[in-house]
């Protein structure tokens, strides 16, 4: 875990006031460090645009002209700016009062926020479909048990369904990507101890999250296996180029990202690109390495009983915020990310969302699919299955869907 900086301190002292949804007043201000060319909004130069381009904004935080403004000017916009700021500030302590209820109303009215939808109501993409199929038959079990060690986990569990190993559809996970089975029995013990002693929400991340992210996603407790890793990322918040107009600042527990080979093309191009971009980050957030590292997959944890509409807001605002991120070059053609990955995690249960840009342009939150369970050794094997399944998408799918929108 990072030591604690002076900001992260400063996070950890507004959350006392509201430790259930780690909200926070703000991030900090992300202008370009280069105060002589200051970045236009420049995607609503004209109502002829705003009326043609139903996707267009202009960043909040960022000038509007190319030109250096005068000492005057600058003056003039420094109060005005600091005027402003204090306004969202008390907006943002009154919406951080106000219910998730009346917080999705509010995302659901305004263009920049998200509305919530249902895999089986809403179109989708073809690809969202076929992987919500794959995963939902993983994480109901079909498959998901090494079939070379079917004697074993029966002998030391007769419980399990046989339909556990006998998947014809697709192959039995082998046993050199799954844990080992007494790891997966004390996880199964550990997290039902959280949930039996109603332990924090930090003590599920810790002990019972954590580590099966790391199972999937790392060689060993430190190391990735290659350029997919995980960062947990309370403190990570909204840019306030990207930030939904009239919402709290959200933020999630766990990011996956892409890390790009040292030296490699890509790795040079979100260098240069970033240059040009609001908090220089290549995404929505500027926290750590996440300057430099695509986020594609985003958590949010929530102890068993906790409001199931407050993880919703988090995970809606937060992908609405990252949409922005990917759409921020406008002039580009290529539109090959069709959907953005979610999980949330409440206690035992870990669901699968999705979020897609409807015909306006706005952010659309699908709901849920069941990716497997920490209760149950059944449980752990699908869920381990299904984000296995997940890390090979990362990979052969969004990784170069990614490329040919933002880097080329």
């Amino acid at each position: 875990m990072p030591s604690p900086t002076i900001s992260d301190s400063s996070s950890r002292k507004r959350r006392l006031d509201d430790l259930d949804d780690y909200h926070a007043s703000s991030a900090e201000p992300d202008t370009p460090l280069d105060d002589a060319t200051p970045r236009p909004g420049r995607f609503l130069q004209s109502q002829q645009i705003l009326q043609t381009q139903p996707l267009g904004w202009i960043p909040y935080s960022v000038e509007r002209g190319r030109d250096t403004p005068s000492v005057s000017s600058r003056a003039s916009s420094h109060s005005v700016a600091t005027s402003s700021r204090s306004g969202r500030s008390k907006q943002d302590s009154a919406s951080n009062r106000s219910s998730p209820s009346k917080q999705l109303r509010n995302a659901e009215m305004n263009d920049t926020g998200f509305t919530v939808g249902s895999f089986v109501l809403e179109p989708q993409p073809e690809s969202l479909r076929k992987l919500r199929i794959e995963l939902r038959d993983f994480g109901a079990g079909y498959g998901v048990c090494p079939a070379s060690m079917k004697d074993e986990m029966l002998a030391k569990d007769p419980e399990l369904p046989r339909y556990a190993f006998d998947n014809t559809e697709a192959p039995c996970p082998s046993a050199s990507t799954m844990p080992p089975f007494d790891w997966v029995e004390d996880l199964v013990r550990r997290a039902n101890k959280c949930r039996i002693d109603r332990e924090c929400e930090a003590s599920w991340n810790g002990d019972v999250h954590a580590p099966i992210l790391e199972q999937v996603f790392r060689a060993g407790r430190f190391s990735s296996i290659d350029m997919v890793d995980f960062r947990w990322c309370p403190t990570a918040q909204i840019l306030q180029s990207f930030r939904p107009q009239k919402a709290p600042t959200k933020m999630v527990d766990f990011c996956v990202f892409v890390c790009p080979g040292e030296g490699t093309s890509e790795e040079s191009a979100i260098k240069n690109l970033c240059q040009k971009r609001p908090g220089q980050s290549i995404n929505h957030t500027d926290l750590g390495n996440f300057c430099k590292h695509p986020i594609v997959l985003s958590i949010e944890t929530k102890r068993p009983g906790e409001h199931g509409d407050n993880a919703t807001l988090q995970i809606g605002t937060w992908h609405s915020a990252q949409w922005r991120s990917l759409r921020y070059e406008q002039n580009r053609s290529s539109r090959s990310i069709e959907f953005l990955p979610g999980i949330i995690i409440q206690g035992h249960e870990w669901r699968f969302v999705a979020s897609v840009l409807d015909v306006s342009g706005k952010c659309q939150l699908l709901e849920a699919v069941a990716l497997g369970n920490t209760g149950s050794t059944l449980g752990v094997y699908s869920l381990m299955a299904s984000l296995q399944r997940l890390r090979r998408w990362i990979k052969e799918e969004y990784w170069q869907a990614f490329v040919s929108d933002i880097l080329i």
